[in-house]
């Protein structure tokens, strides 16, 4: 018998907890506007994988969790908060953060099309920490945003603001350090900066499976779960993956 491969193009499910599975959610108006459709863009360019349908898994983590008190680090135009706030399953609240205040309105507006403003409450914040309490979230999401920030002191503030046995899940690129890897690098960052002129992502820092374990452990998190969404084509390759880390 022939042994079968991992389809390097087939995007895998997290089992972290057993994915449950529900159509999108409907009725949203302008899902995909200019903004949002260019987050997708360079979602997919960036990981080769479907940004509503990656979004979509976190969302079945936290549902399958049961827990009930989640912040969103990063609300952007509400996409994982709104899906979470409008899957029937979920009966806790959302407590989405944006700097930028601009994008929050746009998010609250969409709330209020969807009658989904009793479930989430967004707020503004000034980096680098986030207004809340210590030990206020049972949950706390961070969508493709960690490799934006100084990664201690953005992990030290989460885990300070989640409860003792909460969730810290991260979605990131985990990037093995190959040679070949960092050539390609190079590359990503000149093709953002001069060709996307995206100078944020250009400068951001990605970090490799140990180096993120030993940094979540060192800040205090006591069980860690990685599981890539796609089967590596080589060792050089990075990989989006989602994180769930225990306090």
């Amino acid at each position: 018998m022939k042994s079968q491969k991992s389809d390097p193009g087939v995007q895998k499910k997290f089992d972290f907890t057993p994915p449950r599975p529900r159509p999108f959610l409907a009725g949203l108006p302008a899902r995909i506007d200019s903004y949002e459709e260019g987050v997708a863009r360079l979602f997919q360019w960036r990981t080769g994988l479907d940004y509503y349908a990656t979004v979509d898994q976190i969302v079945d983590f936290i549902v399958n969790t049961r827990r009930t008190k989640i912040v969103d680090l990063l609300s952007d135009t509400g996409t994982l908060t709104l899906r979470l706030a409008g899957r029937k399953a979920f009966f806790g609240r959302i407590h989405s953060m944006d700097s930028n205040i601009t994008l929050l309105e746009r998010a609250r507006q969409r709330a209020r099309l969807l009658n989904l403003g009793q479930v989430v409450e967004f707020q503004q914040f000034a980096e680098p920490g986030w207004p809340l309490a210590d030990g206020f979230a049972e949950i706390a999401v961070s969508m493709f945003d960690l490799h934006r920030h100084p990664a201690e002191r953005f992990l030290r503030e989460a885990y300070r603001i989640l409860v003792g046995g909460g969730y810290l899940l991260l979605g990131e690129v985990i990037e093995p350090q190959t040679f070949l890897n960092r050539i390609m690098r190079i590359w990503q960052r000149f093709h953002l900066r001069l060709v996307q002129r995206n100078a944020v992502e250009a400068g951001a820092v990605y970090h490799d499976r140990e180096e993120l374990i030993r940094l979540l452990f060192d800040t205090g998190f006591r069980q860690v779960v990685i599981q890539g969404l796609k089967s590596r084509s080589s060792r050089h390759q990075g990989v989006f993956s989602l994180v769930a880390a225990t306090k």
